[in-house]
């Protein structure tokens, strides 16, 4: 049997984080992934912003930047576009998880391929089977996705709204001839219920155009949305399928011996999974330096993670929820109302999300005083 300080169950942007950090600090990690290599099943998620990695402690590395972005357009149902000039960029997943899987590395970590973890006990050490061999470790650190069957053995309510889980499907096509200077979303009842239709631009004529729905078939607004002329001579290189934990908010993220991060813990978002893995990987340092691995020892990594994070969270349920309540038709009076407003300014202040889309909002109503009926059917 293997013993180990930490294994993290899923090699993740946040599950690599937290094996970094575990790892510099001179414990033994184990990674755990169940794929033979990334090529195989890379991630629908595929596009940043350098703001945001920034703001969230990382800076992006040109080894897995494919395309540079100026920015990103929101279309509505009526085809009203706004623009966002905050830079971006398009991501290689194989070589993005690869670089940060080195790093793990390089710091220390081991990692196994190709091995699934199907059964997990916890007593007074946490033991992990799989179809080739046991493992035994101190602790473990979930990061292997949303609608992974250990968090569920384990009794976790990891999100507070389930069923409202985003199921997504993206191609990527070449031989397109479309702007590639922006990220594009594409909003509206007809084009993608409950989120999202998303034109990644990754240069050379290519890009991932993806389909993110809740309680629809992602597969049928994607075939509609590639119906459009844009798309009449693309080909399509590769199909990926996902979940999007967007609006489920995180909720229980510990119990003895156990932190969950990344998709698994609803942390929607690439840039801030891998924050939350960072932070699990502090509290795990604490915890096995006091070997005091219990619950409450490792609620810190949640209380800390409510405090940085849960804020944007919220933020993003309360517009999704906001948007579901609106016709595709108030959906685009409202895009015109903020249209003229510099967003890109406006949303440079990250620190309150709260505050400032309460003052986008504010400004829209002052351009557009008939939205104040609009707002009245929302509340």
């Amino acid at each position: 049997m293997s013993q180990h300080d930490l294994i993290v169950i899923g090699a993740s942007p946040a599950g690599l984080q937290t094996a970094s950090v575990v790892a510099e600090n001179g414990f033994n990690v184990k990674i755990l992934e169940k794929r033979k290599n990334f090529t195989e099943n890379p991630r629908p998620a595929d596009t940043s912003f350098y703001g945001l990695f920034r703001h969230m402690g990382f800076e992006p590395s040109e080894k897995y930047i494919e395309h540079k972005l100026k920015g990103m357009k929101i279309t509505s149902p009526k085809n009203t576009t706004i623009e966002i000039n905050t830079p971006g960029f398009a991501i290689d997943r194989e070589k993005f998880d690869q670089h940060y899987l080195d790093k793990a590395i390089d710091k220390g970590s081991e990692v196994e391929m190709d091995i699934q973890a199907r059964d997990i006990k916890v007593d007074d050490r946490v033991h992990i089977k799989t179809e080739k061999q046991e493992f035994k470790s101190k602790c473990v650190v979930i990061a292997s996705g949303t609608t992974d069957s250990l968090v569920r053995s384990l009794d976790l309510k990891t999100m507070r709204y389930p069923e409202d889980l985003a199921s997504s499907v993206q191609v990527e096509l070449k031989n397109l001839n479309i702007p590639e200077s922006h990220f594009h979303y594409y909003l509206g009842k007809e084009v993608s219920p409950g989120w999202k239709a998303t034109v990644s631009p990754k240069g050379d004529g290519r890009a991932s155009i993806g389909s993110f729905v809740r309680n629809a078939d992602p597969h049928k607004y994607l075939n509609r949305f590639l119906d459009r002329e844009m798309f009449s001579e693309a080909e399509i290189i590769r199909k990926q399928e996902g979940e999007d934990q967007i609006i489920t908010i995180p909720s229980q993220l510990v119990s003895d011996r156990i932190m969950v991060v990344g998709g698994a813990a609803g942390q929607a978002g690439i840039p801030f999974a891998m924050a939350a893995g960072k932070l699990s990987g502090e509290v795990a340092v604490r915890a096995l330096e006091q070997n005091n691995l219990r619950k409450e020892s490792l609620m810190e990594y949640q209380d800390r993670w409510r405090k940085k994070y849960l804020k944007y969270y919220r933020l993003a349920r309360f517009s999704l929820k906001t948007i579901e309540k609106m016709t595709d038709e108030e959906l685009d009076e409202v895009m015109k109302s903020i249209k003229h407003i510099n967003l890109t300014r406006e949303l440079e202040n990250q620190r309150w999300p709260a505050l400032t889309g309460l003052k986008i909002g504010l400004k829209a109503i002052t351009k557009n005083p008939r939205l104040i009926g609009l707002t009245k059917k929302i509340f």
